[in-house]
């Protein structure tokens, strides 16, 4: 497998102040291969158009939803992926199609073919074994459970959290006897946000640090795991190079939009 991301910011990231050339993160979002799209935020097609890629999401068949929110998930997005791909699947929470719905109305989504995932169950997305599990996330949908997922494929296993802080004792559960060899977690708080409020459902770089410092003291996961970290605040964290420095301390690596990474 190999991950590309597309968006590796916060929901704090204004699309408006982007300066081809300078530093700059979209969304989070990321894609698997060709195929499958992890969040579908406003910026993907951004990403495609001003990175030289104008193709990268013409192959996409199947995108899987961590949760509702904006920045995550659009539905104009959705449509104009399905238009791209008549074979498309749209796959999460079901909140993420009421989400559709009030959006757009149900007469304009009912073409999009909708799968459920729950929580705890795995399934087969287009050769992908894929597997949701909770997050520590809430949204304005007080029935709709955030979720990270496990994406298995070829004897390669890739973790994808964002957004979550930390890891609930049932999402540890589901890949502690896992042999992880990507392991992307969120750090939307940095060094200009120790102690920030946001810690409550969102990384900041220690917590990223003491789960790091658990999982290699223990070998948790495959012995070529890595640790990646995406969703980073625009208003708190230095630039790029200082991340980098700070994580490197402790064994990871800030992404950056357009990071092609093999798992």
């Amino acid at each position: 497998m190999k991950i590309t991301f597309l968006g590796t910011g916060a929901a704090d990231w204004d699309i408006n102040s982007y300066v081809h050339g300078e530093e700059f993160r979209r969304y989070s979002s990321a894609l698997v291969d060709t195929e499958l799209l992890i969040d579908a935020g406003p910026h993907i097609f951004h990403f495609a158009e001003n990175e030289g890629q104008p193709e990268i999401l013409s192959n996409v068949k199947n995108a899987i939803i961590t949760h509702s929110h904006w920045d995550h998930f659009n539905p104009e997005i959705i449509l104009k992926l399905a238009e791209n791909n008549p074979d498309f699947t749209l796959w999460g929470d079901a909140a993420c199609l009421r989400a559709f719905h009030k959006r757009l109305g149900e007469e304009n989504t009912s073409t999009i073919n909708f799968v459920e995932l729950p929580i705890g169950e795995t399934h087969d997305v287009g050769g992908y074994m894929v597997t949701a599990l909770p997050a520590s996330h809430i949204t304005h949908d007080p029935a709709e459970c955030s979720r990270v997922y496990l994406i298995e494929k070829d004897g390669r296993t890739l973790f994808y959290g964002c957004d979550c802080a930390w890891l609930p004792s049932e999402t540890w559960a589901g890949i502690v006897n896992k042999q992880i060899n990507l392991m992307v977690l969120e750090c939307t708080c940095g060094e200009l946000a120790i102690n920030d409020w946001r810690s409550f459902d969102h990384n900041d770089i220690k917590m990223l640090e003491n789960m790091i410092i658990v999982f290699r003291k223990y070998n948790y996961f495959a012995e070529d795991v890595r640790f990646v970290a995406s969703h980073l605040a625009r208003e708190l964290h230095p630039d790029h190079a200082t991340v980098a420095k700070a994580m490197e301390a402790f064994g990871a690596t800030p992404a950056y939009d357009g990071m092609v990474l093999e798992v």
